[in-house]
């Protein structure tokens, strides 16, 4: 509903499947703040399906899931290319060392791909 130049909604679904409990979860802890992230996602839907605003359609969503062993291996690949681009930066002068590694970045990189069991996908 628009009313004093807002857009006012209620929306309930329930916890029928693991999708539905982890928006449910998401939402519940951004507060006050999910309109910016439904917005996003809205936003970014209708443009990945513009064939929504020909008419009379029918909306289906389907999420594929991601094992967790194949999000680790990309994630990994990321980070590595991503560190090789820091240890061999391109157009050094001959004779100037490669920059080291900040010293303790291995365990925190170990750290942050241990931390991304919060990201499962079920």
């Amino acid at each position: 509903m628009r009313k004093n130049g807002k857009y006012r909604f209620s929306l309930q679904f329930g916890m029928g499947s693991d999708e539905e409990a982890r928006a449910g979860e998401l939402l519940e802890r951004l507060g006050n703040r999910k309109s910016v992230v439904v917005v996003a996602a809205l936003c970014e839907y209708m443009e990945a399906h513009p064939e929504m605003f020909a008419g009379e359609n029918k909306i289906k969503v389907s999420v594929s899931g991601m094992k967790d062993e194949k999000l680790e291996v990309m994630i990994r690949r990321i980070v590595e290319e991503r560190l090789g681009e820091i240890s061999a930066p391109a157009g050094l002068p001959a004779g100037v060392p490669e920059p080291a590694c900040p010293e303790g970045a291995d365990d925190d990189i170990l750290g942050m791909l241990d931390d991304l069991d919060m990201f499962q996908v079920q």
